[in-house]
C-alpha cells in the first residue's frame, strides 16, 4: 500500500509550525510518532495536501511538573510512561495503562498526546485524560487557549483541536496521597485494541469511572453518594449494572453491543474494586 501524494515541512520552531498550519488549515496533518497517521495514509483514509513534521521542534519532547501540575510535551512517547519514573509516579494511572497499548515497538514511536489527539474510541489513553479532567493546550498563529478533555473529545477520530491548531501539550493534576487508580481492558488478543476499557479513581469519598469503547468518545460516571466506610463488592457490582444500563454500545465485526455492555459493568466493577484497595492501602 502506497499514500497518497502529499507534501512535506519539517519546521524547527513553534511559530513555523503554526504559520504553516494557519496556511494549510485542514488541508494539513501533523505527525509526531506516526503510529496512527501513516496507516491512515497507506489506506488512504486521508488525503492532506501537506505533512508537517513536528518531530524537530525543541521542547516539545519534553515534560515539566510545575507544582501540582504535569505537562507533557507533544513529542513525549508512550514509552516514557514505562521508563521514566518519577513521570510514572506523577500520573500512576497513564502509566498502569499504558503497558496494554500495542507493543513496545510501537510505543517507542507513539506520543502520549497523539494517542489522544487521535481520539480512537478503543484507545486507552483518551479514557485516563476523561477520568483525570487533563486539559489541552492548543496554539494557533492567532493565541493559546485550553480545553478541558471532557470538551476535547467530540466523535470517533474527531476533537475540538482546529485546523490551524497544533496541541502543544496536555496537563494533568499530579496524583495527590491516598488516591486509589485502576485500569482494566478486555481485547481478543495483548495488543489489540480494547473492546472496552475502564479507568476508575477513588480519593475520600469521591470515586468515578471512565469507559471506553462503547461509545464515539469515552463516557465518565460518578459513583453517587460514595461512602467509604461502608462498600462491600457488591455496591461495585450494583454501580457497574446501574451504568452499563445505560450505555448505548455498537454491535460490529468484534463483538455485540451487548457483550460490550455486559463486559463494560464486569469492568466497572473490577476496577473500582482495584482503585478501592489501592487507595486503602496509600
Amino acid at each position: 500500500m502506497k499514500p497518497p501524494p502529499f507534501s512535506y515541512a519539517a519546521p524547527e520552531t513553534i511559530d513555523e509550525c503554526v504559520a504553516l498550519l494557519s496556511q494549510y488549515s485542514d488541508e494539513a496533518k501533523i505527525l509526531a510518532g506516526g503510529q496512527s497517521l501513516m496507516p491512515l495514509l497507506n489506506l488512504r483514509m486521508v488525503r492532506p495536501t501537506v505533512i508537517v513534521d513536528i518531530g524537530r521542534i525543541g521542547g516539545l519532547a519534553h515534560w515539566k511538573k510545575d507544582g501540582n501540575i504535569v505537562r507533557i510535551g507533544a513529542l513525549v512517547r508512550q514509552r516514557a510512561l514505562e521508563t521514566d519514573k518519577t513521570l510514572a509516579d506523577a500520573v500512576p494511572l497513564l502509566a498502569h495503562a499504558v503497558a496494554l497499548i500495542g507493543h513496545p515497538a510501537t510505543r517507542s514511536r507513539g506520543t502520549i498526546v497523539g494517542s489522544m489527539c487521535h481520539a480512537d474510541p478503543a484507545a486507552e489513553l483518551p479514557v485516563c485524560a476523561v477520568l483525570l479532567e487533563a486539559e489541552f493546550l492548543l496554539r494557533s498563529s492567532k493565541g493559546k487557549r485550553t480545553v478541558k478533555a471532557n470538551d476535547f473529545f467530540e466523535d470517533a477520530l474527531s476533537t475540538t483541536v482546529r485546523g490551524d491548531e497544533i496541541v502543544e501539550c496536555v496537563q494533568f493534576q499530579v496524583v495527590p496521597s491516598g488516591v486509589g487508580y485502576a485500569f482494566d481492558e478486555i481485547a481478543r488478543r495483548h495488543g489489540d485494541f480494547a473492546l472496552v476499557s475502564v479507568g476508575a479513581s477513588i480519593l475520600g469519598n469521591e470515586a468515578k469511572v471512565a469507559i471506553g469503547g462503547v461509545g464515539a468518545r469515552p463516557l465518565a460516571f460518578r459513583y453517587a453518594d460514595f461512602a467509604p466506610d461502608e462498600i462491600d463488592r457488591s455496591r461495585f457490582t450494583a454501580f457497574g449494572q446501574h451504568v452499563a444500563k445505560r450505555l448505548e454500545p455498537n454491535t460490529d465485526l468484534h463483538a455485540t453491543g451487548d457483550y460490550r455492555r455486559a463486559i463494560a459493568a464486569t469492568l466497572i466493577e473490577r476496577t473500582l474494586l482495584a482503585a478501592y484497595e489501592r487507595a486503602k492501602r496509600s
